[in-house]
């Protein structure tokens, strides 16, 4: 399957094959913050690990996104400070306002596409193309609720 997907495109506007390397490369943009607690940093690290991994087994990449729905489900229990399910969860982090009710409803869908793959074994079927998106959406809204920090004495 592999074999007929490209891999982004070189300094001269060549195919790059696709290889396990560059999909490991691209997984890498996927920033996990220093802030981030080990938890949701764990779940983060492995759905980046399985991204790459999909080159040789493509479903992962599947794995890979609901692995970043966990751990932003880890992220907002530990913000929020409480053992709540994920969907009421949702709704306290858009009523503090630490999510924008866009981001709710990105969420929401996650966490839909979670539950499918957890209690139904279901699996959406996904390119590279549409699961780095909402992989990357789940990297950045865990690392926007654990900023690096900022000013005088950051490290």
């Amino acid at each position: 399957m592999m074999l007929k997907m490209i891999g982004g495109f070189d300094d001269n506007g060549e195919e790059r094959p696709m290889t396990y390397r560059r999909l490991k490369e691209v997984a890498q943009d996927l920033v996990i913050t220093s802030t981030t607690p080990e938890g949701p940093a764990n779940l983060l690290d492995d759905a980046r690990e399985m991204f790459a991994m999909s080159f040789y087994r493509y479903p992962m990449v599947t794995g890979s996104a609901v692995f970043s729905i966990f751990a932003v489900e880890a992220a907002l229990k530990l913000r929020l400070n409480n053992r709540d399910n994920f969907q009421a969860n949702i709704q306290r982090a858009t009523q503090q306002g630490l999510i924008s009710a866009e981001a709710a409803e990105a969420v929401d869908a996650g966490r839909q596409i979670r539950n499918n793959y957890l209690h139904e074994g279901k699996r959406p079927q996904w390119t590279l193309g549409q699961a780095y998106p909402a992989i990357g959406a789940s990297f950045r809204l865990v690392s926007e609720r654990y900023p690096e920090p900022v000013g005088p004495g950051a490290g």
